[in-house]
């Protein structure tokens, strides 16, 4: 019996420090990660009276353009609308627009209600956006004098 307990100890120190076997291993680190969100940014030039025309006859359409300007670190959509301020509702009804950018219809309609489709602008692009805007020939004379003044919003959001 001596011996059979002798024989599984020496098999159990044999297996235990079989299983006590270190490995070995290894780190590397990746230093200084940034992570820094983008930013939108849009302007428009010209800043201010864009749009202006005077006078207007009608059957005559005039264009005008804006260049609109992506100022930040990511993509955007850009899409612009007006709004009248102030004068007369029957011109502000009866003016046509057609707006493109570089040969692409973005809106083509009543001045008073667009709404253009988006522009996509890369990060320190700008992009031309031309209004065609119109008095139809048949404006009657009740038109004469008449005047609109309208803000030109462009607003800009993140491509997707």
């Amino acid at each position: 019996m001596k011996r059979v307990l002798l024989v599984a100890a020496v098999v159990a120190a044999a297996l235990s420090v079989g299983g006590a076997r270190a490995y070995f291993t290894a780190q590397a680190e990746v230093k200084d990660n940034v992570i820094t969100a983008g930013t939108l940014g849009v302007s428009v030039e010209p800043s201010a009276a864009a749009l202006c025309i005077e006078p207007i006859a009608p059957g005559v359409t005039v264009t005008r353009s804006v260049g609109v300007s992506n100022t930040g670190s990511l993509a955007l959509d850009a899409v612009t609308t007006i709004a009248k301020k102030a004068g007369y509702t029957d011109l502000w009804n009866m003016l046509e627009c057609r707006v493109t950018c570089e040969g692409a219809v973005l809106y083509e309609g009543v001045l008073s209600s667009m709404r253009t489709q988006a522009v996509r602008i890369a990060p320190g692009r700008t992009a031309t956006v031309e209004y065609a805007i119109g008095l139809p020939a048949e404006a009657g004379n009740e038109l004469q004098g008449d005047y609109v003044r309208a803000t030109l919003y462009v607003d800009a959001e993140q491509s997707r």
